[in-house]
């Protein structure tokens, strides 16, 4: 079996949308934080993430109280022309009020990319 490759997440991040994050990781548990880019009314929307990594390989996710909303985030690390970035596809997930479940289900979950470099 090949021998995994040592990636350091740790640091600050950024996307293609100027959204921030920052990561900790100990013993393969992420920790940190990630400030979305896209809130509305250009408010900063600073969030708690969590999530695991296994080599390059990363997952982490969000969770947005205001907006009843979780993103998770799953990618790998690569390396392209001597420059890291984690290559990402999410999940957004919104809980939608018990009472219109049945006509806005369908509107609950979105899915997207993000690649994130070095900041």
């Amino acid at each position: 079996m090949a021998e995994e490759p040592f990636v350091n997440f740790e640091g600050t991040w950024k996307n293609q949308h100027q959204s921030i994050l920052e990561l900790t990781v100990v013993e393969g548990l992420v920790r940190g934080r990630f400030q979305s880019g896209v809130g509305e009314d250009g408010q900063l929307l600073w969030a708690e993430v969590n999530g695991r990594i296994l080599g390059d390989v990363i997952t982490f996710h969000a969770v947005f109280p205001l907006y009843r909303t979780i993103v998770t985030w799953i990618g790998q690390h690569i390396v392209e022309n001597g420059i890291g970035s984690i290559h990402t596809q999410w999940l957004h997930a919104t809980d939608i009020k018990e009472r219109e479940e049945h006509e806005w289900m369908w509107y609950s979950n979105r899915i997207g990319s993000d690649t994130f470099t070095r900041a």
